[in-house]
């Protein structure tokens, strides 16, 4: 028998994943053991002209080796006095390109492989063709919209608890003292039922600062538990229809396009969204 007790890192990694089973509503050892991302789309990504943001598509960005981190994206939630800086991985973010605008070799591969890939490319894909075509992505002289960022993934590691850390703004806690405020006065703006929902919470600032995601009326910051009880509806069918169901229309969009969904927030009244789900690979 073992009398190795668990390092202050491990337990602290136990403490986050009973916390954001919470959130979700299950055990995050109940998932699939499969590789997760969070991603972040929405209107808001081309009103703060951040889809073309230049620092996505630096040579190092696109092929994994330096993170894109952007501070005016994430609309905080009540009682937060900072904004959320939003780190992204831009090798495994989804960019849309127009062909026609990109020089000749670089514009007929990019041409014959959008159709297959429903139009969108991974950064790292779309780095590899500029670097062998010999072309800058930041070039002023290429048109405004030759390439855009459509689905940014925040940059994380493929666990499950590592995705939901980073959608939560927790990626960089690595123990209690290092969670953000939580609401402090402003907790009366959170809906009662959000509070109950992380009741179970065992650190004290974690189950206060959680709460604050788990509002399904915010208009900052909405949980999407639709999203969650149509997963968990498919678990109990064993994979039933992939389409349609009806009253949410959005919901088959999001099946047939993202996979299943493990949670997903709304931001500034459907602005922008951070969905966790399983990874493209």
């Amino acid at each position: 028998m073992s009398d190795a007790h668990p390092t202050p890192a491990e337990t602290w990694r136990d403490t986050l994943a009973q916390a954001l089973g919470e959130v979700v509503g299950r055990p995050l050892s109940s998932f699939p053991d499969v590789p997760y991302g969070a991603y972040y789309t929405g209107n808001f990504l081309a009103e703060s002209e951040s889809d073309r943001d230049p620092a996505w598509v630096g040579r190092a960005a696109l092929a994994g080796e330096e993170p894109v981190r952007l501070d005016h994206l994430l609309l905080t939630p009540p009682g937060d006095t900072d904004e959320t800086v939003l780190v992204f991985d831009a090798s495994r973010s989804l960019f849309t390109v127009d062909p026609a605008v990109f020089p000749a070799g670089l514009a007929e591969e990019l041409a014959a492989l959008t159709p297959v890939h429903d139009d969108v490319l991974s950064g790292a894909e779309l780095g590899r063709l500029a670097d062998r075509h010999r072309v800058d992505l930041a070039s002023a002289g290429l048109p405004g919209k030759a390439w855009t960022v459509w689905e940014a993934r925040i940059a994380s590691g493929d666990t499950l608890l590592d995705a939901l850390r980073a959608a939560t703004g927790l990626h960089a806690a690595t123990g209690p003292h290092e969670v953000p405020a939580g609401l402090g006065d402003a907790a009366d703006e959170v809906d009662e039922e959000a509070h109950e929902r992380v009741a179970a919470v065992r650190d004290d600032g974690l189950r206060d600062y959680l709460a604050a995601f788990c509002d399904p009326e915010s208009h900052d910051l909405a949980l999407c538990l639709y999203a969650m009880e149509e997963t968990e509806e498919e678990d109990a069918e064993d994979g039933g229809d992939e389409g349609d169901d009806g009253d949410e229309g959005d919901d088959g969009d999001w099946k047939d396009t993202e996979g299943t969904i493990v949670v997903r927030w709304e931001g500034a009244v459907d602005q922008y969204e951070v969905t966790v789900r399983p990874a493209d690979g």
